[in-house]
């Protein structure tokens, strides 16, 4: 029965999908121009990726961003990711002086790439020519420690006690390094030192405490503390709280400013998932797009950047991702024209309707992937027509480029 179903998704895949022509954010939009219909009621749009290490994902994504702004009158682009860091990319965009390296640079390591850069560039353009209407960019996570309060911390304490500089260093110049490579994905890359990070982070904490005079270096090292704890390798990162969070920084943007909102991030955040089983690290959670779907109903649409295969090798050292696993979600999405839009909405036989249902492996290429091991990273689905509304299948990538 599961052979039957897979066959008629299979060939209702490739019967339903519209080529698209390019993944190029400079081409014209017109093979996408079906999507404006499916957005049209749209206040909230998820363009969920499969991964960020691909730059063909990556550039559809832009595209499908520059639909919204450019046809649809989307005005904020929303980013899982340091609402200071991000605020200093949102002043770029809104015409300010800073380099545009330097305004994405303390961004999250794998944002840092030049197909950012491009969505950046065009963000400033697109301001430039719509200066009483612009675009803005928002960051959804809470402050964090960042290299440079490392550097504040040392500062301080070379002023006061010079003498303790060096063991502040051994433990800053260890841990500081998963601001680029996080501490569980050097784990994974099995180059982490050994100690825990955030081990380092509290006895450098304690030497501050100590000081007669901290000042405002103790808060700086608390952070950096926090910071540590709550990472992944911490074990204190709250997938509940950071979807709170998010949720209602987004619908208070509705509520107070009245945009339309592009929110891009990895699929397992942006998808209506009830249940999202992750391929590690986390327990099984609610995903922000569902919390979306459950305040705005169909309000709210769920897109799906996939790819097939490819090269991931710029934020994943000598990762080539193979085909998808046969009975994943990903082989049956691959059967369709190399590049296309497929609307999951689409009228379709019993049999596919079943398929549908899942659940389904669907891959997912986080920081710890490794391609040799490539069925250890397919988290688990439900519904598919559920979790994404439309699904823009990119087929082989290459790899992004590191700024």
């Amino acid at each position: 029965m599961a052979r039957t179903t897979e066959t008629a998704a299979r060939r209702w895949v490739a019967e339903h999908a519209r080529a698209l022509t390019t993944t190029d954010p400079a081409d014209a939009l017109t093979d996408l121009h079906p999507l404006r219909e499916l957005l049209a009621d749209a206040e909230i749009v998820g363009i969920g990726e499969q991964t960020r290490a691909a730059h063909e994902v990556m550039t559809q994504a832009h595209r499908v961003l520059r639909l919204l702004v450019e046809d649809l009158g989307f005005r904020v682009l929303a980013i899982q990711d340091d609402e200071v860091a991000v605020e200093r990319v949102n002043a770029y965009v809104l015409g300010g002086d800073e380099d545009v390296r330097t305004a994405m640079s303390e961004l999250w390591a794998p944002w840092r790439t030049a197909e950012l850069r491009a969505v950046v560039e065009w963000a400033r353009a697109f301001n430039r020519r719509h200066r009483s209407d612009p675009l803005r960019i928002v960051g959804l996570d809470a402050p964090s420690a960042r290299p440079a309060d490392y550097q504040a911390v040392i500062e301080h304490v070379a002023r006061v006690r010079p003498g303790l500089v060096p063991e502040l260093r051994r433990h800053y110049d260890t841990i500081v390094t998963a601001h680029e490579v996080p501490e569980h994905v050097q784990h994974a890359r099995g180059v982490h030192p050994g100690r825990p990070f955030v081990e380092h982070a509290r006895d450098a904490l304690d030497l501050v405490a100590a000081l007669p005079d901290p000042g405002v270096a103790l808060e700086k090292a608390k952070l950096i503390v926090d910071a540590h704890a709550g990472s992944f390798a911490g074990g204190g990162f709250d997938y509940a709280e950071t979807r709170r969070r998010s949720v209602a920084v987004l619908t208070s943007l509705l509520r107070d400013d009245g945009v339309k909102i592009a929110y891009w991030e990895g699929m397992s955040f942006t998808a209506n998932a009830p249940r999202v089983i992750p391929a590690a690290l986390l327990g099984p959670f609610q995903s922000v797009g569902n919390e979306l779907r459950e305040r705005l109903g169909e309000r709210y649409v769920s897109l799906l950047i996939a790819f097939a295969r490819g090269d991931v090798s710029g934020l994943h050292p000598g990762q080539v991702v193979p085909d998808p696993m046969p009975g994943s979600a990903d082989a049956v999405l691959a059967a369709g024209p190399d590049r296309y839009l497929l609307d999951l909405r689409s009228p379709r036989p019993e049999p596919v309707d079943d398929w549908l249902g899942g659940p389904h492996k669907l891959r997912i290429i986080s920081g710890i992937y490794k391609a040799e091991a490539d069925p250890e990273h397919y988290l688990t689905a439900g519904r598919l027509d559920e979790w994404f509304d439309a699904v823009l299948q990119v087929g082989t990538v290459t790899p992004t480029t590191l700024l």
